[in-house]
């Protein structure tokens, strides 16, 4: 059974079909360079995804910080993953490219902050308090 793929390596966007070779392997077909033919096999084979989620933010102002993958990981392992990454509970500060997960589920890829947050103290000046957007009234 043939796969129709397009391919994303290049700017060309070469529409390919794949299918099983005899005696193993993968035949591609529609590939104007030798990157199209790794994409095809990568996809057909061994498919692997990046991914990006959120997770909580614990302390006065519970919010939510955006992690990722610092590499692609098994497409069949991505909802393991994502409900390993639910049980991640934080608490700032949390700094930008900090390590959440090493490894997560043995995959070789860590979970990561993407986006770093530091504790930070509403305090208005006793003279003129001032209503911060977004952070209600001092």
């Amino acid at each position: 059974m043939s796969e129709r793929l397009t391919c994303v390596l290049c700017p060309l966007g070469c529409e390919l079909e794949a299918e099983p070779a005899p005696g193993g392997g993968l035949e591609v077909r529609g590939a104007q360079c030798d990157k199209g033919r790794d994409f095809a096999v990568e996809e057909v084979l061994r498919p692997k995804r990046n991914l990006a989620t959120s997770v909580l933010l614990e302390g006065p102002q519970p919010e939510m910080i955006s992690v990722r993958l610092n590499a692609p990981v098994p497409r069949d392992r991505i909802f393991p993953i994502l409900a390993e990454i639910a049980k991640i509970r934080l608490e700032p500060p949390v700094a930008r490219g900090q390590v959440l997960i090493k490894n997560v589920l043995g995959t070789g890829a860590d979970v990561i902050a993407t986006r770093g947050q530091v504790l930070t103290f509403n305090i208005c000046p006793k003279t003129s308090p001032s209503q911060r957007p977004g952070k209600g009234k001092c």
